[in-house]
């Protein structure tokens, strides 16, 4: 056994032993004249890592590449990027020493030193945190971005809003007189980005101003809970009959929120074509259990124009365009009390905000002759308090702000013979209106009414309510229940 053990024959890169040293010399390196150090002491401090051949490791040193890493502040086989303001440094040092100095100070190669200075106009222009010059690019069609800049200067002489919609359907009008491919070039979206990085512009967006909050928001905050909790207890509704009803506008131009202008421009003034007061009032209704009422459309005129318009909505016509104390009475009879599993014997809850038009007598009249409970939102609250307003409007103005582009970039835009833009035909946009309201979710509504705190769970309530009593100066008192008839007479 042991003659078969000797006869077998050591690899070729298996090399003598050398027993008078325990760390022998790598041979393939003594060539070029490095020396590895036996020892940490001897590993000089370079803050931006040691040599490569360190890190792989060899025979005989018990350091590891991890802990070399971790002891010199290098990422093992990573390149390394500089910000502009850390290259402005290297720059500086570099023109009041020299280049090879600079190399050394901060651990960076002479090459870059060197590229660095031959591009310190740059750097200076640069943001401090920008780590490459990659762009802009010229574009595969140079020609077409260069008149679709174009047009965005015209338009932005001219004060007009321009969109990304609007320059993508320039940009296919202008391949379209090139000759160009429908398949080689489709104005996308990703195009439209980058030729705006190219020609330095961005989109600017318009700012809504907030609803200032009252001062006394737990205050009334915890009153309207009160006055919920005691009509739920003493009632015991059935989640289909609570429900939250609103009138909201909704433009019929649905101007974009957003134009296209130069970067760093504070204050951005554009025109409209006027046409967004021309709006229409709809008057839309949520129950707790998820479903929706007909939205009730009320359009301004004496008269409701012909026309086919889409089932599933009630159509009103009013002078102004507004809710008035008949047309809610109207609304509670065509569609509060014809909704689904609406039971008489049954009482229900309706809440509505602080419009004079919903507490008046003849409103309230009505609303107790359908068995059903009026509870109005204080002032300054509906955007914390109107499941209407935490949930359905904005992806309802989303949706149809998103029909509206679609059918713009669909090449459906007809001009007036004065040159202006005409508005969609009226049908076309209630067919808008009624494709957004039925795509809001049933489950977002019954979050909403419980966000609200409308539709909770009882014996949950009463813990909410106590904290936000805790948040009153003084502490605040153990929650009380207040009259239902009482409450009654104050709505």
């Amino acid at each position: 056994m042991e003659n078969e053990e000797s006869d077998v024959k050591p690899p070729d890169w298996v090399g003598p032993m050398n027993t008078a040293s325990q760390f022998p010399q790598p041979q393939h390196l003594d060539g070029y004249g490095l020396r590895l150090p036996r020892d940490i002491t001897e590993l000089p401090e370079w803050g931006e890592g040691y040599p490569f051949y360190m890190a792989m490791g060899f025979p005989g040193y018990d350091l590891s590449a991890d802990d070399l890493a971790g002891k010199f502040q290098f990422s093992r086989g990573m390149r390394r990027s500089y910000d502009a303001g850390f290259k402005l440094m290297v720059v500086e040092y570099a023109e009041s020493t020299n280049n090879c100095q600079a190399a050394k100070q901060f651990g960076v190669l002479e090459k870059n030193v060197r590229d660095w200075r031959k591009v310190k106009p740059q750097l200076q222009n640069a943001h401090a945190m920008r780590r490459a010059f990659r762009g802009p690019k010229n574009g595969r069609f140079a020609l077409v971005d260069q008149r679709v800049a174009e047009y965005v200067r015209y338009m932005q002489a001219k004060g007009d809003p321009i969109t990304r919609e609007a320059m993508q359907l320039k940009a296919l009008e202008i391949a379209q007189e090139m000759n160009i491919p429908e398949k080689g070039f489709k104005a996308s979206l990703g195009w439209c980005r980058r030729m705006m990085r190219r020609y330095d512009l961005s989109l600017r967006h318009k700012v809504p101003v907030p609803q200032q909050l009252p001062e006394d928001l737990t205050e009334k905050l915890v009153t309207y809970q009160r006055s919920v909790l005691a009509l739920r207890r003493a009632h015991d509704y059935q989640v289909a009959q609570m429900g939250n009803a609103d009138e909201t506008p909704i433009c019929l131009e649905v101007p974009s929120r957003v134009t296209v202008d130069n970067q760093g421009e504070k204050p951005v003034l554009v025109k409209t074509p006027g046409r967004e007061k021309l709006k229409i009032t709809a008057m839309l209704g949520v129950l707790a259990d998820g479903r929706k009422l007909p939205p009730y459309i009320i359009l301004r005129g004496t008269y409701i124009p012909p026309g086919k318009f889409p089932s599933g909505m009630e159509i009103r016509c009013h002078r102004y365009g507004w809710m008035t104390e008949d047309l809610m009475q109207d609304w509670l009879e065509v569609v509060w009390r014809r909704r689904t599993g609406a039971v008489p014997k049954q009482r229900g809850m309706l809440i509505l905000n602080g419009f004079r038009g919903h507490a008046t007598d003849s409103v309230k009249s009505s609303m107790e002759s359908m068995n059903t409970d009026m509870v109005i939102i204080p002032g300054g609250l509906t955007s914390q308090l109107q499941v209407l307003d935490v949930v359905v409007y904005k992806p309802l103005n989303d949706s149809v702000r998103a029909q509206y582009s679609n059918w713009l970039l669909a090449g459906n835009l007809a001009l007036s013979p004065t040159g202006n833009a005409k508005k969609p035909p009226l049908g076309l946009f209630l067919e808008w209106v009624m494709v957004a309201w039925n795509s809001i979710s049933s489950e977002s509504i019954v979050q909403g009414f419980k966000k609200c705190h409308i539709s909770s769970n009882l014996e949950d309530e009463d813990d909410v309510l106590w904290e936000i009593e805790s948040e009153l100066p003084g502490g605040g008192e153990p929650p009380k229940e207040c009259d239902t008839e009482s409450l009654m007479e104050s709505n």
